[in-house]
């Protein structure tokens, strides 16, 4: 149904990620990675993985979950919305705020981490990556600050940087500006619909029947590097 590109840019393969420390990347970015890591360190920076690669199926986990209230969903503030009483289009835009739609994750391509400083807090804490914690007073405000100044550097970028209407602020969200550009570049609406049409993602008729808007608004909507 897909070639092997598409099947990595909708998150369907690891043909093209390596293991990095216990986390799959994309292996083209892991030289950019270590070398971010060790230039953080020089600021008293632990830049560690909180996430990098999840597939279709986790995605799929994490939307359904969303969407049948097992798991919350925050609004622009980091206030628990109440799906109880909203339509499956209202559903799906509150759940996208946050969350991508399966098959249109970053996070499929290998190329996107979200990132924390474990230095700045103990083995117990419990990461929520919230934007209070990249914000003032938060433990990694000083991390924000230094991937908004040096990411780019070593080949990386906020592509959510700030919020234009789509996914909210993500502080926490880098990408590799080559690699993610070259999947992004394959990626589309036409293979995210039959991707869709032919899963078990809650609210895919919704999605497909929204996905004219959805598409430019939620998924291609991104803060470009440079930016």
């Amino acid at each position: 149904m897909f070639n092997l590109d598409e099947q990595a840019a909708l998150g369907l393969t690891q043909a093209h990620l390596c293991d990095y420390h216990g986390r799959l990347v994309e292996q083209s970015i892991v030289r950019n990675l270590k070398q971010m890591q060790v230039a953080a360190s020089k600021c008293n920076i632990t830049l560690s993985l909180a996430s990098s690669f999840r597939d279709f199926e986790r995605q799929s986990l994490i939307w359904n979950n969303k969407f049948n209230q097992i798991r919350p969903v925050f609004d622009i503030n980091d206030q628990p919305v109440d799906l109880t009483h909203l339509n499956e289009q209202d559903k799906c835009q509150a759940i996208m705020l946050f969350s991508a739609i399966p098959g249109a994750s970053r996070h499929h391509f290998g190329t996107d981490l979200d990132v924390f400083d474990a230095n700045k807090v103990d083995d117990n804490y419990q990461l929520a990556l919230s934007q209070q914690e990249y914000a003032s007073g938060g433990p990694f405000l000083e991390l924000a600050q230094w991937l908004e100044q040096h990411a780019e550097t070593y080949g990386f970028f906020l592509p959510y940087k700030q919020f234009n209407g789509g996914v909210a602020k993500e502080p926490w969200h880098i990408s590799h500006i080559s690699r993610a550009q070259y999947y992004s570049n394959i990626h589309s609406k036409e293979l995210l619909e039959k991707l869709l049409i032919n899963s078990n993602v809650a609210g895919w008729p919704s999605l497909v029947d929204q996905l004219d808007t959805i598409y430019p608004q939620y998924v291609s909507n991104i803060s470009a590097a440079g930016n």
